[in-house]
C-alpha cells in the first residue's frame, strides 16, 4: 500500500493544533486524504494493527507541549480540560466515606457503580487498580512524564475487552530523552493552599537501544471549606433549609422538637456551626512516583521493551463530623441540663475544644507495576509480540471516630470522674475522653493484577484498494482483590470483616484492516474506503463471558473531506470489590436529608437513615451498543472543521435503587416499594422485610437501634443488573492556523453537546431524562465547550482558553451556566530552559448557585496561579 500524504499546510494544522489541542476531538489518528507529504502513524490507540490508524474513530489527542502549557500536574488534571470528561471544569470530589483523594476518569460520566466504565491504559496495558473501590487512579501518572494522551469516546470492547463502554484513555509515557531535564513548579490558591511539584528525568540511547528514567514529587497543602467563600449553607433565605450542623461548641439541647441553645438554654437562639468550613475539599498530600522506559534490541529481529513504575500517595483527609455526635443524657449524670422538668433530654455538641476542629484521617496508596514486551519480526511484514503486565497495589485509610458505646455509656455515669459533660467536653477527665476516642475504621485493601498477551500482526496480501492486513491474539489475566476492614476500639477491633476474591479471563480476539479503495482504484466521490473488522470473546470464570464484535468505516469522498462511522458492542464486568462485598446493614448517614414530600424537617432530618448493602445474587456483566458516525472537513489549508454524531445504549448495569436521590416522588412510586422501609420502630420490622444480616460495626440491629435512635428509613441498596442508560449526543471541533503579523496564530473550539441522556434506575421504572431531572440528584450539562486562542512570536508564547459549561435542571431548579477563563505565558530564555505562568481561572467565578447543602453545583478550587521552571542539560 503507497504511503499517503497532505500539503505541509495541512499537516501544520493537523499535528500543532490537531494533536496539539485537548480541546480538538477530530480524528487526529485516522487515515487523512492522499497528498504529498508523508504522515507518521503516531497513535498506538484503538487499534491491533501497526502500521494504520484506527479505522472510523474519533480521536482526540493531546501532545507533550500542549500538556505543558495546561499548567497541570497530573494526568488526571489533564483530562479535566476536555469537555467529553465527566469533570470538565471542575475539581474532584473527595470521597470522605473512604478518604480516596482520587477519582477514576470517567468519559461523558457515563461511569458505574462497579468499577469504570471507561478504559484507561498506560501504554496500551491496564493499570493495576488500587484502593477499596477498584478504580484506577491515574492522577499518579505525572503530565511532566507524558509524551502524548489519545481518548478515543467509543466502545472499544472489541480490542481491549472489559471496561470500555464509553471509551479508552491511553496515557503514553516518554521513550526517548537524550541527557537530563528538570522540572520546577510552585503553586497557590485560595486560603493557606499550595503545592509544589518538581519532576525530571534521563534518558540516554546508544547502538541497540535506549533507557529512559524519570521521578516526580507533590506536596500539597489541605484545601479547607472556609478557604471557598462561595459555599453556602442556610439556605433558608433562598428557600431551602438550614443545612449548619447542630453539634457544635456550645451545642444544643433537643427536647420535643425544639432545639434549645447551649450555654443559656435558649430556644430563640440554638447554636449553628459550619459543616464545610473544617473539611478538607483537597486532603493534604505528598506523592512520589518513579517511571522506568528501556528498549534493547537482544538480537537481530528480537527486541524487549520494558515498562515499569512506583507510585506512593499519602494522604490527610480533614472530617468535622468525625468530632461532633449527640447523645441521650439523664438526670444521673451529675452533670445534667433539664429544659424544664424532664428527667432526660438529648444532646448534640462537639468535642473540638479537646480534639481540633476536625478529625484528622490519613490514608496510603501504594502501587507498582512492571510491563515487559517482546517483539520478534517473524517475517518481513509480520511481528509476534508477547506481552507480561504485572501490578500489585496496596492501601490503608484510618477513620478516627467516636466510641458511641463509651460516649453513651460515659452520659449515663453517675459520677462526676467517669461522666461526660455535653455541655463543657473540656470538664471531662482525661481518661473518660480517651476512652471516647478509642474507636476508629481501619481498613486494608490489596489488589493484583496479572496478564499475558500474544499478539501477531502483519500483512496478507495486496487487494484493489491496497494490502489487506490482519492481526490476532490472545490474553489471559487474573485479578485478585483481598480487603479487611477492623472497626472498634484501635488495637483490638469488636468486628473484622474480610473480603478475599479473585478471578481468572481468557480472550480470543482479531482484527482485519481491508483497504477497499485507494490510490490505485480511487473513484468519483470515492478516493479512499477503508474497512475494518474486530471481535473479542472473554470468559470469565464468575460472571460468564461476553463476545463483542466492531466494524469501523473511513471514507474520503475528496482529498479534503473524511466521513467515518463505528458500530459495535462493549461490555463491563462486575468489579470484584462489588461481588465481595458483604450483605450487611450500615449506617448510610446519622440524618436524612431525602425525605418523602409530607416528612417534617423536625424531627426527621435528624434521624438516621440505614442501608442494606451488599452484591445481590447473580450478577452479570454489563453490556452496551456503541455506535459514532462523524466527518473531518478541511475547509481551506488554515481551518479544519469536524463533527460526530455518537450513541450509547447501556442496559443491564449494576446500579442501586438509590431514586430518593431524584426527590420525594421516590417513596410515592409502586415500582420503589420493595426497596425501602420508612419510620421502624424497632430491628424486627427492619429484619422482617430485608432478612437478619450481619450489621456493619455493630453486634446486631438492636444496637445500632439503640446508639443511633430509630431510622427515618432502611432503603435497600444491594447492587445488582437493573439499570439502564440511553444516551447521544453531538462533538465538534473547529480548528484555525494562520501567520499573522505579530506571529503565529491558533485557535481551537471544541466542546460536545448531548441531545438525550435517559436513565432507568430499575427495570420496569421506565427512562428519566437525566438532563431535566438530574442524575443521582447531580445537574447534568448537556453543552460543555472550551475556546483557545494562542499567539506565539519567536521565544514567546501566550494564550487564553475560555471552559463554558452549559446550564442545567434538576427537576424544576435550573442551574446556571459556568464560565471561567485560564491565562497561560511561556518565555524560551534558551533552546534548554523555559519559565512558564499560568492562572487559571483569572476572575475567580464562583460555580453556579444550588438549593443544596453546600450551596453549589459544582466544586471549585477558585482563582489558581502557578510558575513553572524547566530546563534540560
Amino acid at each position: 500500500m503507497k504511503p499517503k500524504h497532505i500539503p505541509l499546510k495541512k499537516l501544520a494544522l493537523a499535528v500543532c493544533t490537531g494533536l496539539g489541542y485537548l480541546a480538538t476531538s477530530t480524528a487526529i489518528a485516522q487515515e487523512e486524504p492522499q497528498t504529498e507529504q508523508e504522515v507518521e502513524v503516531i497513535s498506538v490507540t484503538g487499534t491491533l494493527i501497526e502500521g494504520v490508524n484506527p479505522v472510523g474513530s474519533n480521536v482526540i489527542g493531546l501532545n507533550q507541549e500542549k500538556i505543558i502549557e495546561q499548567g497541570v500536574t497530573s494526568a488526571t488534571d489533564v483530562l479535566r480540560r476536555i469537555p467529553q470528561m465527566d469533570a470538565f471544569n471542575e475539581v474532584p470530589e473527595n470521597t470522605l466515606s473512604s478518604s480516596i483523594p482520587f477519582e477514576p476518569p470517567q468519559i461523558r460520566g457515563i461511569g458505574g457503580l462497579s468499577g469504570m466504565a471507561t478504559l484507561v491504559l498506560l501504554n496500551g496495558n491496564r493499570l493495576v487498580p488500587v484502593g477499596p473501590l477498584n478504580w484506577v487512579d491515574s492522577s499518579m501518572i505525572p503530565a511532566s512524564l507524558l509524551e502524548r494522551v489519545e481518548v478515543i469516546p467509543d466502545g472499544g470492547s472489541s480490542i481491549y475487552g472489559s471496561d470500555a463502554v464509553a471509551g479508552v484513555i491511553n496515557f503514553i509515557p516518554k521513550k526517548d530523552m537524550e541527557g537530563g531535564e528538570i522540572s520546577v513548579q510552585y503553586g497557590m490558591g485560595h486560603g493557606d493552599y499550595d503545592r509544589i511539584d518538581v519532576s525530571g528525568g534521563f534518558g540516554h540511547s546508544w547502538d541497540s537501544g535506549n533507557l529512559v528514567a524519570a521521578f516526580s514529587y507533590g506536596d500539597r497543602s489541605a484545601m479547607f471549606g472556609k478557604d471557598l467563600d462561595y459555599i453556602k449553607e442556610d439556605l433558608t433565605a433562598q428557600g431551602g433549609a438550614d443545612y449548619r450542623a447542630t453539634g457544635c461548641s456550645p451545642g444544643n439541647i433537643l427536647l420535643d422538637n425544639t432545639l434549645y441553645g447551649l450555654p443559656g438554654v435558649d430556644a430563640g437562639n440554638p447554636n449553628y456551626c459550619s459543616s464545610y468550613d473544617n473539611q478538607s475539599y483537597y486532603p493534604e498530600e505528598e506523592r512520589y512516583s518513579l517511571f522506568t522506559n528501556l528498549n534493547q534490541e537482544l538480537a537481530k529481529g528480537l527486541t524487549l521493551d520494558v515498562l515499569a513504575y512506583y507510585s506512593r500517595r499519602d494522604a490527610v483527609d480533614y472530617d468535622p463530623a468525625d468530632v461532633r455526635t449527640s447523645g441521650e443524657i439523664t438526670s444521673d449524670n451529675p452533670y445534667f441540663v433539664a429544659v424544664g422538668d424532664e428527667t432526660a433530654n438529648t444532646v448534640a455538641f462537639s468535642y473540638e475544644d479537646v480534639w481540633g476542629k476536625a478529625g484528622k484521617n490519613p490514608s496510603v496508596y501504594e502501587q507498582w507495576q512492571v510491563t515487559p514486551t517482546l517483539t520478534y519480526q517473524l517475517t518481513d511484514s509480520w511481528k509476534l509480540k508477547g506481552t507480561l503486565n504485572y501490578g500489585k497495589s496496596e492501601s490503608t485509610y484510618n477513620d478516627y471516630k467516636i466510641n458511641s458505646e463509651a460516649q453513651a455509656a460515659a452520659l449515663s455515669a453517675t459520677s462526676a470522674d467517669q461522666a461526660l459533660n455535653p455541655y463543657d467536653v473540656s470538664q471531662t477527665s482525661a481518661s473518660v475522653l480517651a476512652s471516647i476516642a478509642d474507636w476508629q475504621e481501619y481498613t486494608l485493601s490489596k489488589q493484583d493484577l496479572a496478564e499475558v498477551k500474544l499478539i501477531a500482526n502483519g500483512e496478507l496480501f495486496d487487494i484493489t484498494g491496497g494490502t489487506l492486513r490482519a492481526a490476532v491474539g490472545t490474553e489471559y489475566r487474573e485479578e485478585s482483590f483481598y480487603q479487611v476492614v477492623d472497626t472498634g476500639m484501635i488495637g483490638s477491633p469488636s468486628t473484622s470483616s474480610v473480603r478475599d476474591i479473585d478471578r481468572s479471563v481468557k480472550s480470543v480476539f482479531g482484527e482485519l484492516y481491508i483497504p477497499l479503495v485507494g490510490d490505485d482504484n480511487a473513484l468519483p466521490l470515492v478516493q479512499h474506503l477503508d474497512v475494518s473488522l474486530s471481535a473479542r470473546h472473554d470468559r470469565y470464570n464468575d460472571v460468564g463471558s461476553s463476545t463483542n464484535p466492531k466494524v469501523a468505516v473511513t471514507w474520503n469522498p475528496s482529498e479534503d473531506v473524511t466521513v467515518r462511522g463505528t458500530w459495535g458492542t462493549s461490555f463491563h464486568a462486575p468489579a470484584l470489590a462489588d461481588l465481595a462485598a458483604p450483605l450487611q446493614y450500615e449506617l448510610f448517614l446519622p440524618f436524612s436529608p431525602f425525605r418523602a414530600s409530607d416528612s417534617p424537617f423536625v424531627p426527621d432530618f435528624f434521624k438516621p437513615s440505614f442501608l442494606v448493602g451488599g452484591a445481590s445474587e447473580g450478577i452479570k456483566p454489563e453490556n452496551a451498543e456503541t455506535m459514532s458516525l462523524g466527518t473531518d472537513w478541511y475547509a481551506t489549508d488554515e481551518l479544519r472543521v469536524s463533527l460526530t454524531y455518537w450513541s450509547v445504549k447501556y442496559e443491564d448495569r449494576l446500579d442501586q435503587n438509590a431514586g430518593f436521590f431524584f426527590g420525594p416522588s421516590y417513596y410515592d412510586e409502586e415500582v420503589n416499594q420493595d426497596y425501602f422501609i420508612l419510620g421502624p420502630t424497632s430491628a424486627d420490622e427492619v429484619i422482617a422485610k430485608f432478612g437478619d444480616l450481619p450489621v456493619a460495626g455493630f453486634d446486631s440491629l438492636e444496637t445500632m437501634f439503640a446508639v443511633f435512635g430509630a431510622p427515618y428509613v432502611v432503603s435497600d441498596q444491594r447492587k445488582a443488573n437493573m439499570g439502564a442508560y440511553e444516551v447521544d449526543g453531538l462533538d465538534y471541533s473547529v480548528q484555525y492556523f494562520t501567520d499573522v503579523a505579530l506571529g503565529e496564530l491558533d485557535v481551537n473550539f471544541s466542546g460536545t453537546y448531548i441531545m438525550n441522556r435517559d436513565k432507568e434506575n430499575v427495570k420496569g421504572a421506565g427512562f428519566n431524562d437525566t438532563l431535566t431531572q438530574g442524575d443521582f440528584n447531580s445537574p447534568i450539562s448537556a453543552l460543555n465547550s472550551v475556546a483557545t486562542v494562542g499567539l506565539r512570536n519567536g521565544d514567546f508564547y501566550v494564550s487564553g482558553t475560555v471552559f463554558y459549561r452549559g446550564k442545567a435542571e434538576v427537576g424544576a431548579e435550573t442551574i446556571d451556566s459556568y464560565t471561567t477563563l485560564s491565562l497561560f505565558a511561556s518565555y524560551d530564555i534558551n533552546m534548554d530552559t523555559q519559565v512558564s505562568f499560568n492562572i487559571d481561572n483569572v476572575l475567580d467565578q464562583d460555580p453556579p448557585f444550588r438549593l443544596i447543602d453546600e450551596g453549589v453545583a459544582y466544586k471549585s478550587m477558585g482563582r489558581f496561579m502557578s510558575v513553572s521552571l524547566r530546563t534540560k542539560f
